[in-house]
């Protein structure tokens, strides 16, 4: 019998091996290249099997990834057949592999490379990557073809070389109580509109979205003026009226440190007063102790503590070599003190010492500056590190991050300084998620002061350009998201504090336009020395929109601390103040009221010595005292003797405890340190709560994002 030939021919391989295949020869070539292949592509060559006899055959395939070929291939006689080759690399980098055909070695070869990125499309011009090519190719649609880009706020367009060419796109909602605007990459925006307060305090401000603002009574028995049991004050259908009240009339709201009060025979009678010692406390064992107030959604406490270390860096040959390094543990803990997580966050470099305004949460994580350079990020429901992002060049002697707000749009801005040598100062964008820098902008003088509006921008102070502004002004300027500066206007000294939709406070009461920077409202006239902003705001219907600030003692005067009031229009009043040097930042409570501590030592002076006490204070929009609470704190560490509370550093509040800062009153046992400590106050169940909307402190929200909410 006369034995058939089978021959294989490859296309674009190298020559044919011929090996005996029991009734017929095999011609099989020595290998097949693939060539350059995108990841996440593949590419397919075909091999040409002729058989030249006319008996059929059987061929069978192996093959190792990532080639891939089917397992048989059948091989009428006297037909060709191709098979199918197909090389899918799943990493970069050159790639061989063995193709078996009844047991004949193949080579294969290829190379692994990484995509292009081509960007995103447009209405009006497709961007894709070629794999065949290893190119990025544009699509444009015809010209003339009708088109609206949300993003570029482009609308009733037509596409032109590429590109959506049309009018300015209009962002009516038909909602009359938001202000609608539209911002390029962002499209159509709709923030809320923030009512004016009606100069009738029996009414609040209030929005329908067909007529837009307007007001509505408040709650009847809202006081409106003094209250008293002889004669009080208060709102009845929308008016304020002075009526006498009944007897049992409650005249004073209970608190955490005293009963409800109640009119008896026209005397206010109130339970005794009892000083509020803490819930619970905390003692640091480290002098780096940064605590700022950040709460989350659910009350938890958020700080950090860090001391210095030595590394061990370098090679085999250098391994005993130290080097300066860090570590900071990050805790926290529940409303009522119980440990949830303490996660550990260590690198090289100089610690940069004590915090300020270099904390918040953000999208799940709490994020502070680890050390003058660094940032770091923290899952707040797992403790796990998420990210660490160096944001200047380390070195010692001066503050690298100095301050740090959440756009609202999946990143943060961050005030850096560049190294200790030169004078340039940086605004950085980062993302939250991954701390990927997604802008920088440069500023050959200091910045200070950064808050964020509701579009994401940045609103900071710069000492300014000295051949663009006069002697002694300074520049407010706005950033966008991509870095690029919005506008750049002169200034007075003070930096901004706070955004209020387009209205931007700044620390001297002045208010100015967050669109160009002009000045809406002048500074205000108090003869007061100012001490600093201790801002908050409620954007709710039963209390007025406004400003409330700690401002100093008034020159040559006794030491005093004044709560005051701003409304619309630049409207300011003068509602409540205590006799007090010291004091902390004042919260905006769910009720409208103000909170804050304040403390006055005692005084030794031979005549009228007085003692000195802290106290606890809720103060209504119209100056009513609704708290004052005595807090005492442990004499001395591991002590059971109680003493009035010395104010130490920074608060915070988290709707129901008042985190306190405190100074040790004696330590015998601390030599010249005394152990930073954090005093925990009770308010009760549920206590006064935390403002909803708005600024609810000097930081923005509990997180610290410097944004209203």
């Amino acid at each position: 019998m006369r034995l058939g030939l089978l021959a294989v021919v490859m296309v674009g391989c190298t020559g044919p091996a011929v090996v005996s295949a029991g009734s017929a020869e095999l011609a099989i070539p020595q290998t097949l290249e693939f060539g350059r292949t995108a990841l996440s592509f593949s590419r397919t060559k075909p091999l040409v099997v002729v058989n030249r006899a006319r008996v059929a055959k059987t061929v069978e395939v192996s093959v190792n990834g990532p080639f891939a070929a089917p397992a048989t291939l059948e091989v009428p006689g006297g037909a060709e057949v191709s098979l199918e080759v197909t090389f899918s690399p799943g990493a970069a980098g050159a790639v061989a592999g063995v193709l078996l055909l009844d047991g004949v070695e193949v080579a294969l070869t290829g190379e692994g490379v990484a995509a292009l990125e081509c960007g995103a499309s447009t209405v009006c011009d497709v961007v894709a990557f070629d794999p065949e090519t290893l190119s990025c190719t544009h699509t444009p649609k015809t010209d003339g073809s009708a088109c609206d880009d949300e993003l570029a706020c482009i609308e009733g367009g037509t596409c032109q070389a590429g590109a959506c060419l049309g009018r300015a796109a209009r962002c009516d909602d038909g909602n009359a109580c938001t202000s609608d605007a539209c911002s390029v990459g962002r499209g159509c925006q709709h923030e809320t509109r923030q009512c004016a307060q009606p100069s009738n305090p029996c009414q609040a401000p209030v929005c329908d979205p067909l007529l837009g603002c307007g007001s509505a009574p408040v709650q009847d028995g809202t006081p409106c003026g003094a209250v008293s049991c002889e004669l009080a004050n208060v709102c009845l259908a929308g008016q304020c009226r002075a009526v006498v009240p009944p007897e049992g009339f409650t005249c004073s709201p209970e608190s955490a440190c005293r009963g409800e009060g109640v009119c008896r025979n026209k005397a206010c009678v109130r339970p005794a007063e009892r000083e509020l010692s803490p819930r619970w406390t905390y003692t640091a064992n480290t002098s780096d102790f940064r605590f700022e107030g950040v709460t989350d959604a659910q009350g938890n406490w958020y700080w950090v503590e860090c001391t210095s270390i030595a590394t061990k860096m370098g090679t085999a040959q250098d391994r005993k070599q130290k080097q300066p390094g860090h570590q900071c543990d990050v805790h926290s803990r529940t409303p009522d003190g119980l440990e949830r997580f303490r996660a550990e966050v260590t690198g090289t470099g100089v610690l940069r010492g004590m915090t300020d305004k270099t904390q918040l949460i953000s999208q799940g994580l709490f994020v502070f500056a680890v050390n003058d350079a660094t940032l770091a990020a923290v899952n707040v429901s797992t403790g796990v590190v998420v990210w660490k992002q160096a944001l200047s060049a380390p070195s010692s002697g001066y503050q690298g991050i100095e301050a740090l707000a959440e756009d609202g749009q999946g990143g943060l801005w961050a005030i850096t300084r560049e190294d200790a040598e030169s004078s340039t100062w940086s605004l950085v964008r980062v993302d939250v998620a991954t701390g990927r820098v997604l802008a920088r902008t440069g500023r050959p003088s200091r910045v200070r002061g950064l808050v964020v509006d509701g579009l994401g921008r940045a609103f900071v102070l710069s000492d300014g350009m000295p051949s663009m502004l006069p002697v002694g002004r300074e520049a407010l300027e706005r950033v966008e998201l991509d870095g690029s500066l919005g506008f750049s206007v002169g200034a007075g000294a003070h930096p901004p504090v706070m955004v209020l939709g387009d209205r931007l406070v700044m620390a001297d009461d002045s208010v100015r336009s967050t669109v160009d920077g002009r000045e809406l409202e002048a500074e205000s006239s108090t003869d007061w020395t100012t001490s600093g902003w201790a801002g908050v705001s409620s954007g709710s219907a039963s209390s007025r929109l406004r400003l409330a600030r700690f401002t100093g003692q008034p020159r040559l005067s006794a030491p005093l601390v004044a709560l005051q009031t701003l409304g619309a229009g630049g409207t300011r009043a003068q509602s409540f103040t205590t006799e007090a040097d010291q004091s902390t930042e004042a919260y905006l409570t769910a009720t409208g009221d103000a909170l804050f501590v304040a403390s006055l030592p005692g005084r030794t002076r031979p005549t009228n010595p007085t003692p000195g006490e802290t106290r606890a204070h809720q103060v209504h929009p119209l100056g009513l005292e609704l708290m004052s609470c005595p807090l005492v704190d442990e004499e001395s560490p591991g002590s059971t003797m109680m003493a009035p509370l010395r104010l130490g550093g920074r608060s915070g509040f988290n709707g129901r405890f008042f985190a306190v800062r405190s100074l040790t009153l004696d330590c015998d046992t601390c030599d010249l340190w005394s152990p930073p400590r954090i005093a925990f106050y009770d308010f009760g169940r549920p206590g006064p709560g935390v403002a909803r909307t708005g600024w609810t402190g000097p930081r923005g929200t509990p997180g610290n994002g410097s944004r209203a909410r």
